[in-house]
């Protein structure tokens, strides 16, 4: 139900009808306390997992997507969500305190009206199943749904536990993925399977999750099956059996071992966490949402799945499809899913024939919202493409006076689609140098202010760049060029409005990093550990599109090179050798004097000199000839990045290269010189 008007008459009438109800189980979002429970609209993480009769969203305090989603989750069947706004022709102006949370600073005056709010209001209208409720008119109708018994309503829920009992009782090596949207009773799943297992036979049994409140159900259900069970905070014993939350961290210390690991939440975890868990734990059960409310759920489905299949190819997968907490076909689930664009099945797209000519288009806020089918259709390409993608992006896409976006297309065929964010310029003109000298942070302009403090270079903050945010293409057309098409006319209009720099930033692989040399774009910055969203190193390019940026970006990517070959064998000591070889490669080079001690290589690729004599020389004329990794093989590769550039003990060299000692990895490291310098 909405409720429009004045804001005062609003909280009266949602606070009338929830007496005239008799409504007990209430939450109410606002910034202003209440006579009910109350959280700000910031912290509805803390509510995951609650039931509630009723949830009243306050958007005078301010609306976010993400929250609004994440919270209609928490309603039970039965149950009811108010929203609470002002007039509808006067919502899309209206001053919303989220607002500077999504905007970049500098670019508040530029904000005029809130596009996302027109089509939220939209889809208002053209959804019966919401109410609306002024001061002089009601519209709304009962709407009736399907009967469904208990019986039917549990049946998936009692086959998933089926499954995670036989995780721990059958074969090792199969993990099960158990995945659902809310409301489906999964984490329930967890604790009933966990009593069961506990019941019948004498296994300790682990429970993950990123946040031990992300667990919650999951103990409730255990402790009501085991009514005569010693519970603690962390964990439940009965008999010789028993369940207990643990850390990640504490998970992946070398000496912990476990009947069965249950990891719920899965898809808040990085994925190269999740392989190391999956390579660990012989009898291991993944559990996540489908429809993450901050976008994770389609990383986990497109990243972690894919390299699971590969790790362990007998893993078996669940899908719990039938609501627990509400009715199937459920409306208010129903209104979310498909104004946010979160719907499961994706649209079958007309293939155009291939001849017809690809058109390239910037796409205006106000041609986003009049055209709901091109803005769906762009939203999921860019859910599919960027794990982190979030309804609360779908606010920011259609509001942000700062973010653009063009696609290209082939008739009536979404190919691809870029979004830019500006960075940089005047605006920041006033405390440039506080930025540079790192005593000051503004909200936006992450590339810009990223490399303006790393390098002490205010001059590249007053340019005017275009950050490449995301760029997606549809799946089927992939791998055919088009990436690189779509930056290519994004770096057109960016000459044509006078754009100094493009940039772009990502969580760094060697396959992502390869599609931006591909547009000549540098590496300017890797940071020292590697994202705990992605789990590699963030990494940021810049492009000059000026002879004046060339000369600044000349200075930066000098200054990175320094510090890459600084932090080979310290930040950088477990990067990816590939990788590595690739930046060597791609950077600018600094003589480094090693081809002068051509004599002193031979005679250690010969047999002749000691190792520890010259350790210093051969790691030089790595830096100074990467081109050589090209003439040994990929294993060989690997062992001198890692011996020589990353500076690797002994120890952990023999157990990631199957060696035997000392003399094993010298005699490995001569003849991969000797195959060099034969060619040299």
């Amino acid at each position: 139900m909405v409720i429009t008007g004045q804001e005062e008459w609003t909280k009266n009438a949602a606070v009338t009808l929830i007496d005239k109800n008799d409504i007990q189980s209430i939450l109410w979002i606002s910034d202003a306390q209440t006579d009910y429970e109350d959280i700000s609209v910031k912290d509805y993480r803390c509510k995951l997992g609650h039931e509630y009769d009723w949830v009243v969203l306050n958007c005078f305090s301010g609306f976010r997507a993400n929250a609004a989603m994440a919270l209609s989750g928490t309603i039970k069947a039965h149950g009811l969500m108010i929203i609470l706004c002002p007039e509808l022709s006067e919502w899309p102006h209206y001053g919303d305190p989220e607002q500077f949370n999504r905007i970049s600073y500098g670019y508040h005056q530029k904000f005029t009206k809130s596009y996302f709010i027109q089509y939220l209001i939209s889809s208002f209208n053209e959804d019966s199943a919401v109410a609306m409720l002024s001061v002089d008119k009601f519209s709304g109708k009962a709407l009736f749904v399907v009967d469904n018994s208990d019986k039917d309503r549990y049946y998936e829920q009692d086959i998933a536990v089926t499954h995670i009992c036989k995780v721990a009782q059958g074969h090792r090596n199969r993990p099960l993925i158990l995945t659902a949207d809310r409301g489906r009773g999964k984490s329930s799943a967890l604790g009933i399977a966990a009593s069961k297992i506990m019941q019948t036979s004498d296994k300790t049994i682990y429970l993950t999750a990123p946040h031990i409140r992300s667990v919650e159900q999951v103990f409730i259900h255990t402790k009501r099956l085991l009514p005569n069970a010693v519970i603690s905070k962390n964990s439940v014993i009965y008999a010789s059996s028993s369940i207990t939350f643990k850390s990640i961290d504490l998970l992946l210390s070398d000496d912990i071992s476990v009947d069965l690991l249950l990891v719920d939440e899965a898809s808040a975890i990085p994925v190269h966490i999740l392989n190391k868990l999956a390579k660990k734990f012989p009898r291991i059960v993944f559990s996540t949402t489908v429809h993450g409310y901050e976008g994770s759920g389609r990383g986990f489905e497109m990243r972690f799945i894919k390299q699971l299949s590969q790790l362990k190819p007998s893993f078996k997968r669940f899908q719990m499809l039938q609501p627990i907490r509400w009715y199937k076909h459920d409306t208010l689930e129903q209104f979310w899913f498909n104004t946010m664009f979160h719907n499961v099945q994706q649209d079958i797209e007309t293939i155009e024939p291939e001849n017809q000519s690809i058109n390239f288009q910037h796409l205006s806020k106000a041609q986003l919202l009049k055209d709901k089918t091109l803005l769906g259709g762009l939203f999921r390409l860019l859910i599919d493409a960027h794990y982190q993608t979030s309804q609360d992006d779908l606010q920011r896409l259609l509001d942000a006076p700062e973010i653009e976006c063009f696609i290209m297309s082939r008739g009536n065929t979404l190919l691809g689609v870029a979004q830019i964010v500006k960075e940089g310029g005047d605006c920041l003109g006033e405390i440039s140098n506080h930025i540079a000298d790192c005593s000051r942070r503004v909200k936006g302009h992450l590339v810009a202010q990223n490399i303006t403090s790393t390098y002490n270079t205010a001059p590249f903050l007053l340019t005017q760049q275009w950050r490449i945010s995301r760029i997606a293409i549809a799946p089927v057309h992939q791998l055919k060029g088009f990436g690189k098409q779509l930056i290519d006319y994004v770096e057109q209009q960016a000459r044509q409005q006078h754009i100094e720099f493009l940039t772009t930033s990502f969580g760094c692989n060697t396959d992502i990093l390869r599609f931006w040399y591909r547009s000549r774009f540098l590496l300017a910055k890797l940071s020292a550990k590697p994202e705990v969203s992605s789990g590699e190193h963030s990494a940021i390019c810049i492009k000059p599109l000026t002879n004046e940026a060339l000369k600044i970006s000349d200075s930066i990517h000098k200054d990175f090179y320094q510090e890459l070959l600084y932090q080979m064998d310290k930040n950088f000591q477990w990067l990816s050798e590939a990788l590595l070889i690739q930046i060597l490669l791609f950077e600018p080079r600094v003589n480094v004097g090693a081809s002068n001690n051509m004599a002193i290589l031979s005679q250690f690729a010969i047999g002749k000199r000691a190792y520890f004599t010259c350790k210093r020389l051969l790691k030089e004329y790595l830096i100074a000839n990467p081109d050589c990794f090209s003439k040994i093989e990929t294993q060989q590769q690997a062992l001198l990045v890692a011996a020589l550039l990353q500076n690797l003990k002994d120890k952990n060299l023999c157990a990631k290269y199957n060696l035997s000692g000392k003399k094993q990895i010298e005699q490995a490291l001569k003849t991969s010189f000797g195959k060099i310098l034969i060619s040299h």
